[in-house]
């Protein structure tokens, strides 16, 4: 029995490595080339899995090649798929992403497919067993009926908010429930208008939170709670691609949670195994396991 839960996005990752991103009416090569599985939440579980937490995840896919892919993915990295929503006559969603093969950076094209509906259509769930639920608020309605249930079971609710609640008039109804608040940098200050994590933070607490960890890519994160307020720097590693990272920490996160680690520690876990990710190409290839992390982390003289 999974007592993580992840609703949320999902879709079909075809990278390619380039020397520099083409102009238009411009060629260029592709210097390496993979196809993996992308989306914040089902990344976020397949890192929560591989770090050995029992894990479910469900979300939408189409009843084509790339649903019957993402569904061998999962079960491969032993996350439950038992209640994944599989629409007929629909496309599963898919991106192509650009990465600088210097800096790890990337740009993305992304098609919604199945993602487009405007809701999962999951109902009211058997929420038996479950003690993390991790949600990007894709499907708003979906999320908040979930998250409502959650609380009043006292189930510990995580939040990787989706760009698409910037838009919506509801999304503060589904920040309300969540205990930690984990937004990226740029979600965070397009929410607030504070361009300092600290005071972007402070004004994401308002929601009544347990804590907001705000992820910033190579600077790493900067954790906050109504009496602490800390920048943890990301570790250095060679980076290949960043793809899926912020995806990778969070599902790290909550395993790190669900181990019993406090706040900095899960933090600082999942800064490691986010780390050791965009040493690999893809957004999943390289999540470590557990052993991989306790021994990177000792070599830099950190256990808990």
């Amino acid at each position: 029995m999974a007592n993580i839960l992840g609703i949320g996005g999902i879709c079909v990752d075809r990278l390619m490595i380039v020397p520099r991103i083409p102009d238009w009416d411009e060629l260029e090569y592709i210097s390496e080339y993979t196809m993996q599985q992308g989306g914040m939440v089902a990344t976020a579980t397949v890192a929560a899995a591989r770090l050995g937490e029992q894990v479910e995840f469900i979300g939408g896919i189409g009843n084509d090649d790339g649903g019957r892919y993402h569904l061998e993915v999962l079960q491969a990295a032993r996350v439950n798929t038992d209640r994944m929503r599989i629409f007929d006559g629909a496309h599963t969603a898919f991106s192509f992403v650009l990465v600088h093969e210097v800096s790890g950076k990337r740009t993305i094209i992304h098609y919604r497919g199945v993602q487009g509906k405007p809701d999962l259509g999951i109902g009211e769930i058997d929420l038996a067993g479950v003690q993390f639920l991790h949600l990007d608020g894709y499907w708003l309605e979906d999320a908040l009926k979930t998250a409502q249930r959650a609380k009043s079971r006292g189930i510990t609710i995580t939040l990787d908010p989706s760009s698409k609640l910037l838009r919506d008039a509801n999304a503060a109804d589904l920040f309300r429930l969540v205990d930690y608040f984990m937004p990226s940098y740029t979600f965070a200050r397009r929410l607030t208008g504070e361009t300092d994590p600290a005071l972007a933070a402070e004004q994401l607490l308002h929601y009544g939170g347990k804590a907001v960890i705000i992820t910033k890519g190579e600077e790493g994160c900067f954790i906050s709670t109504r009496d602490h307020y800390e920048h943890l720097p990301a570790f250095e590693v060679p980076v290949v691609d960043t793809t899926g990272a912020g995806d990778v920490f969070h599902g790290a996160f909550v395993a790190g949670l669900s181990k019993g680690y406090d706040l900095r520690q899960a933090a600082q876990f999942a800064s490691a195994v986010a780390a050791l990710k965009c040493t690999v190409l893809g957004g999943q290839s390289g999540i470590p396991t557990f052993q991989h992390t306790q021994a990177f982390l000792g070599e830099r003289g950190i256990a808990f």
